[in-house]
């Protein structure tokens, strides 16, 4: 039975596209974070420069 999860670990199973298969799982957790961390940045970046041309609008309205 352990013997038959042998060839699954190591993805020998299918041989070489199962193989390339797990590297593309294996790096979908990288990709994801890094696309996640740009939408992030970019969000937060405009919620910056909404901040502070309200800030800029409510200082010039003081003159």
């Amino acid at each position: 039975m352990l013997n038959s999860f042998g060839p699954l670990h190591f993805g020998t199973f299918w041989g070489l596209p199962s193989r390339i298969f797990y590297v593309f799982v294996g790096l979908a957790p990288l990709i994801l974070f890094i696309t996640g961390f740009v939408m992030w940045r970019y969000r937060y970046r405009a919620k910056t420069v909404v901040s502070d041309s309200t800030i800029q609008m409510s200082h010039s309205g003081r003159n």
